[in-house]
């Protein structure tokens, strides 16, 4: 949704895609639903809420494809770049240490720097991401 509002709001994509990319790291600084320490990447739960997550911004993005159709193809780049960081984790996970088969491995700078800002995931983060749903979906419908 971040995303999303920043396409409507900036409307160059220039601008757009790469602010919708760092938008990530700021929402990632609020405190926000997350994996609890210890749990691995891909177990049930997480693999359930990612799937989820997944239709919804499918559905979101189908959605806001029609309310702003002159926009459509900016929102969907920004929505996708704002969700792209959490790429690294599937390469650090699938690829480095399952398909590469390295225990310890370690981090580049951006996922170092990608797991520094995440300070706080706990399952009270759902409370401060239903919250900042709302009011940038709000501002998104405000926009029309």
């Amino acid at each position: 949704m971040t995303g999303a509002l920043i396409a409507l709001l900036v409307k160059e994509p220039f601008l757009a895609v790469p602010l919708s990319f760092m938008s990530h790291f700021a929402c990632d600084s609020l405190p926000h639903a997350g994996m609890a320490p210890g749990r691995k990447l891909f177990d049930r739960l997480f693999t359930t809420t990612l799937v989820v997550d997944f239709i919804v911004a499918v559905i979101l993005m189908v959605i806001l494809g029609i309310l702003f159709p002159h926009q459509r193809w900016l929102i969907w780049a920004c929505m996708i770049a704002a969700a792209s960081p959490d790429l690294m984790w599937a390469y650090y996970d699938l690829y480095v240490k399952k398909i590469k088969g390295i225990k310890k491995v370690t981090l580049g700078p951006l996922a170092r720097f990608h797991s520094w800002i995440q300070w706080s995931q706990t399952p009270k983060g759902w409370f401060i991401e239903a919250v900042w749903f709302v009011v940038v979906g709000g501002i998104i419908l405000n926009l029309r």
